[in-house]
Parts: C-alpha cells; sequence; structure tokens
C-alpha cells in the first residue's frame, strides 16, 4: 500500500497538466481597418492580445513538436491579418 500511494501521486501529477493543455481558439473576426471605428479597433486588439497571451501559456504546456508548429503559425497568422488591419486604419487617418 506504502508503494501504491507515490506512484499514484506521480501518475496524477504528470497527467493533470496534460488534461489542462487547451489550445485556444483565434479571434474569430478582425474588422477592416479602413471603415472600422477606433473602438472595434480597440476591440479587435484586445481579442488579439487575450489570444496571444493564451497561446503563450499554451507553448509552455503543448509537448507535441508538430502541435506547436501548428499553433505558432496560426499565431503569425491572426498577428499578421491583424497589423494589416491597423496599418489601413493608420492610412484613413
Amino acid at each position: 500500500m506504502k508503494r501504491i500511494l507515490p506512484i499514484a501521486v506521480l501518475w496524477a501529477a504528470a497527467v493533470v497538466p496534460a488534461l489542462g493543455c487547451d489550445r485556444p481558439a483565434a479571434p474569430t473576426s478582425i474588422p477592416d481597418g479602413a471603415s472600422a471605428s477606433k473602438e472595434d479597433m480597440l476591440a479587435a486588439k484586445k481579442a488579439v492580445d487575450a489570444f496571444k497571451s493564451g497561446m503563450e501559456e499554451y507553448f509552455t504546456c503543448e509537448k507535441n513538436g508538430s502541435k506547436l508548429s501548428a499553433a505558432q503559425e496560426e499565431l503569425v497568422k491572426v498577428a499578421d491579418r491583424f497589423n494589416v488591419q491597423v496599418r489601413a486604419f493608420k492610412a484613413k487617418g
């Protein structure tokens, strides 16, 4: 019995972090910077920042290299899409 308890504790310590490793969902939409209001752009920035923070947490948790690579690619695509719209927003003056 004394040997089973430490094994169970070690197993639980190894499994629990793996179960809590959820990949965040990307923002569903990013407004068109050429026609968006400042409030729309700020809301999009908040959503993108939350996604980035969630992904950073995911990167520390996930150990599968292909999943990490796919997540990194998705983060870059979201950031690139948002930055294009920020430039369009700034260009309209």
